[in-house]
């Protein structure tokens, strides 16, 4: 009998497991664009715990408070991390967390709020509440995936995707949802000209259709490959664009006195450009990713 338990426990357990998984069908058509961060493989590479460094003690201090109030650890009870959307990133973004929840703690502690609601979705509920005067809706599709964005249109949505028993959802951002050998972070923008609008801080980018940044393993252990492939509106736009890149390297390359991180990091940079595309890699050594959070924590300023 206790055998029969046990195995009744396990086959449980690894139905969950299973569960915490994304699949590129959860990505509606209308998407534009999509982020995704393995946390599970970053985990389980050295690279996680030298980022972990750039944690100050006040992050800390509101990691531990999440996990004490929810049973949520975010460090390890999340594995994979999904922001996607079209439009304004602000208001239509849709986040989607894959791991494990304690869905009756965290919708009890919701339910405590002055605004919360709760809208039934089939079996399910969508949990809506305010935080500091914003909207915020969240649905657990499953013990194991929670769905969350300030538009409860979108989390509706979202949900009857992932419900939907398609194969594939998004063409358009086919490169970035299918999954690649050591990478652990992308992000694919077809909507480039929608987020540069208005935006000075982005004005280089003006005449770039769409872009892919990658972040995968390198050879060694705990070294970091990183790319960036943009689109250009037609040759010309992409000539400007690798024009500007080089430009921006020079500088910072010059700058070796003042910011010698900065400096390092240009050094290393590959950027070329071939028809409406222009390419940017940098090969991150793992002594060097620790010399530069080592250098940032450096900085940081006395705790009291």
């Amino acid at each position: 009998m206790r055998r029969a338990y046990w195995i009744s426990g396990m086959v449980c357990g690894l139905s969950l497991c299973a569960l915490a998984q994304f699949k590129p069908a959860h990505i509606p058509a209308n998407a534009t664009w999509v982020a995704q961060l393995d946390v599970k493989a970053l985990r389980e590479n050295v690279t996680a715990a030298l980022v972990l460094q750039l944690l100050d003690d006040a992050s800390l201090r509101q990691l531990a408070a999440i996990h004490a109030a929810t049973g949520l650890n975010l460090t390890n009870d999340i594995d994979t991390v999904v922001l996607f959307g079209s439009g304004d990133m602000q208001e239509r973004a849709v986040l989607a967390l894959y791991g494990r929840f304690d869905t009756a703690r965290i919708s009890t502690l919701l339910g405590a709020a002055s605004t919360f609601q709760n809208q039934a979705l089939g079996k399910r509920s969508v949990l809506s509440w305010t935080d500091k005067e914003q909207p915020l809706n969240l649905c657990f599709v499953d013990p194991t995936h929670a769905v969350l964005s300030r538009d409860k249109k979108a989390v509706v949505d979202a949900v009857m995707q992932t419900d939907s028993r398609a194969d594939a959802a998004n063409d358009a951002l086919t490169k970035a949802l299918t999954p690649t050998p050591k990478r652990f972070c992308v992000l694919q923008m077809n909507n480039v000209a929608d987020f540069v609008a208005g935006n000075q801080q982005l004005v280089v980018l003006k005449g770039t259709d769409s872009f892919i940044l990658e972040l995968a393993e390198g050879t060694g252990p705990g070294d970091i490959e990183g790319s960036v492939l943009f689109r250009g509106g037609d040759e010309e736009q992409a000539t400007l664009l690798h024009q500007t890149l080089l430009g921006l390297q020079a500088i910072l390359t010059m700058q070796a006195k003042e910011n010698p991180e900065g400096a390092a990091l240009a050094a290393l940079a590959k950027i070329e450009r071939q028809d409406q595309f222009v390419s940017l890699r940098l090969s991150l050594p793992q002594p060097m990713l620790k010399h530069l959070i080592d250098s940032q924590v450096a900085k940081r300023p006395a705790q009291p």
